[in-house]
């Protein structure tokens, strides 16, 4: 067994961690906006932009990360990425207003692009068997014990801790900083474009991401579902608690602050239980599922019950999970080796514009029109999308990639 095989496991360890550490300080925060919002009045657009503040973040990153790590290497591209994570951290912990969340959101966007398509492209890269769709089901998987841990962490601290926000966030810099160092410290295989040669850094450019027009087929049909999956986890990360006490009854914010939590949590649960089937079928369980969640959570809305509104969130979840799942795991398939960090990041800027846009047009929309009326409506149009999802789906497996082509396709937008 070569040396680089022999270190290989570290290497896929620290690179999941580096994974769980970016979303969960992404996600840390999600239980202290409604308090903020409380103690320092801000509407629930302002609290939305902050939301999107981040992904302005990760989109400024993604298009040059991903490609560049296919250059560089991935843990040169993770490693900067968790010492902006720290700074972040920092800022949180001494935000005294809602600038400073701005910042803080920023920073941690900007943490979370320059890691995202590195690090799920190493997963791939460093797997034991070769298995890209285990890669890619374990990637997910990390994403969502940090989503899950986030929220949680924080809800907990809220509850128990003196100066939650102050502790919460000392620890994530402490993570990422000692992250950060792990990643140095372990071996590390030469990356793809390293190899046979050296890296001609000097002659690099950025440019926009591409995708073989060979993939495109089941390129969209995972953006579409990842599209939907994120606009709903990202609703319940900057508006859950908020609907949990203002349209449900659940006075304590703390609680409501662990609907966020359960929703990650099942959506780990749906990754673990439905990792090993196709994705074909994880693309035709997963939006109805998500759906039907949705439908009977706008339920609970409507007739203030906590209990209707806690099974939609979680069966909501559950069919987010088995969705993720397949989305990832379609694309790990798909990307070709050279183009992986580059095709996984156009595939993560479609989560994140969607996430945006969606969370964005929903706090305006909800200052306008009221949160009940504006969910029903998103509701909605989360039905159209997963329709087609499975029309789509049951037509043709996503993963099999079309005619060879030498054509790429500029990512719209990007």
């Amino acid at each position: 067994m070569s040396a680089g095989s022999r270190h290989r496991p570290a290497a896929f360890a620290a690179t999941l961690l580096t994974i769980f550490t970016t979303i969960f300080a992404s996600n840390l925060p999600t239980p202290f906006y409604a308090v903020w919002q409380a103690e320092w009045g801000f509407s629930a657009t302002a609290l939305t932009a902050v939301f999107a503040v981040y992904v302005l973040g990760v989109l400024l990153m993604l298009p040059t990360a991903g490609p560049l790590s296919d250059l560089l290497g991935r843990r040169q591209l993770m490693i900067p990425g968790m010492a902006f994570t720290a700074a972040a951290g920092l800022v949180f912990a001494g935000a005294a207003d809602l600038q400073w969340l701005a910042l803080g959101r920023f920073l941690t966007g900007l943490g979370t692009g320059m890691v995202t398509g590195a690090a799920t492209a190493a997963l791939v890269e460093l797997d034991s068997r070769g298995n890209r769709a285990h890669a890619g089901t374990l990637s997910a998987l990390a994403f969502t014990a940090g989503a899950t841990a986030g929220p949680l962490v924080g809800s907990l601290a809220l509850r128990w801790l003196p100066a939650p926000t102050v502790f919460c966030f000392l620890a994530v810099a402490a993570l990422a900083l000692g992250n950060a160092f792990l990643l140095s410290k372990v071996a590390w295989p030469a990356p793809p474009a390293q190899e046979g040669g050296a890296v001609q850094l000097r002659r690099w450019r950025p440019q926009r991401l591409r995708v073989p027009r060979e993939i495109w087929p089941g390129f969209a049909v995972a953006g579409v579902a990842v599209a939907l999956t994120w606009s709903t986890g990202s609703l319940y990360a900057s508006l859950g608690p908020s609907i949990a006490a203002d349209l449900v009854g659940v006075r304590d914010r703390s609680l409501a602050g662990l609907y966020a939590a359960g929703f990650q949590l099942a959506g780990g649960l749906g990754q673990l239980a439905f990792r090993r089937h196709s994705p074909r079928l994880l693309m035709l369980f997963g939006p109805a599922a998500l759906v039907s969640g949705m439908l009977v959570s706008m339920a609970g809305v409507m007739l203030m019950s906590p209990l209707l509104f806690l099974v939609g969130t979680l069966t909501t979840a559950l069919g987010g999970g088995a969705a993720s799942v397949g989305s990832v795991a379609v694309v790990s398939v798909l990307a070709p080796d050279r183009q992986r960090g580059e095709i996984i990041s156009a595939f993560y800027m479609i989560a994140y514009l969607t996430m945006a846009t969606v969370v964005f047009t929903v706090g305006l929309s909800s200052d306008r029109f009221g949160l009940k009326s504006t969910l029903a409506v998103l509701t909605g149009c989360l039905v159209v999308a997963a329709a087609w999802l499975i029309w789509r789906c049951r037509r043709q497996d996503p993963a099999a990639p079309a005619p060879a082509s030498l054509e790429q396709r500029p990512l719209a937008g990007a």
